[in-house]
């Protein structure tokens, strides 16, 4: 399905949030069968069951610190207040750092800059907060615990590997229900079509289960 998802998007198909399921058969099409692991984000839980995004990542490397420092809060801080609006802002959790790397009060600074959403491989803490004053919100765990910001050395806009699966900076980041999903932006061009096909093609399977027909004469027709 291409959604209207939670961003403000034109009406030229190319720029409409495409449905993870439906990316990921549109990538196998592409790239031959199994190539879609390769692109899959996996673990990642929606904050909100409604919520679908897409958006160029802004990429962020949390490791523990050799040292304790001050300046370590300042990059960790500047690193979320620079997230560009319309951005998917991807935080990779390397290290053991003390506990959340997001809770509701930097979600509400990356909600108030105007990103598209957050995907955290890591945990977040104060869902309730981040719920109410969060943008779209994608997350590996959550716990109560925060983190140890003084601790935590930060890297920004480097390419990231989120369980295997490679995020450059500028790499186009889809979201929703079904999890999270990470497209080089010089293959939308192709992917496109492909994702437009897909769709037409499970809404003709729709019809013809709804008139009775069997899976196998759906799926063969």
């Amino acid at each position: 399905l291409f959604l209207t998802g939670t961003m403000d998007m034109a009406e030229d198909e190319s720029m409409a949030v495409i449905a993870t399921p439906v990316l990921s058969n549109a990538v196998e099409r592409l790239e031959g069968p199994w190539s879609p692991g390769a692109h899959a984000l996996r673990g990642m839980v929606p904050l909100r069951r409604g919520d679908a995004v897409r958006g160029p990542a802004y990429t962020i490397r949390l490791r523990r610190a050799a040292k304790p420092a001050s300046t370590n809060v300042e990059a960790l801080l500047k690193a979320y207040d620079d997230a560009p609006a319309g951005s998917v802002v991807v935080v990779d959790v390397v290290d053991e750092v003390g506990g959340a790397v997001l809770g509701d009060i930097i979600a509400h600074r990356l909600k108030a800059i105007g990103v598209a959403g957050v995907v955290v491989a890591g945990p977040v803490r104060d869902l309730i907060g981040l719920e109410e004053f969060g943008p779209p919100i994608w997350y590996a765990q959550a716990t109560m615990l925060g983190l140890e910001m003084a601790e935590t050395a930060t890297e920004v806009q480097i390419e990231l590997s989120v369980g295997g699966t490679r995020v450059a900076p500028g790499d186009l980041v889809f979201a929703d229900i079904d999890g999270a999903f990470v497209v080089p932006e010089a293959t939308m061009a192709a992917l496109t079509p492909i994702a437009a096909g897909v769709t037409a093609r499970e809404e003709q399977w729709h019809r013809s289960l709804a008139e009775g027909r069997s899976l196998l004469e759906t799926l063969r027709a």
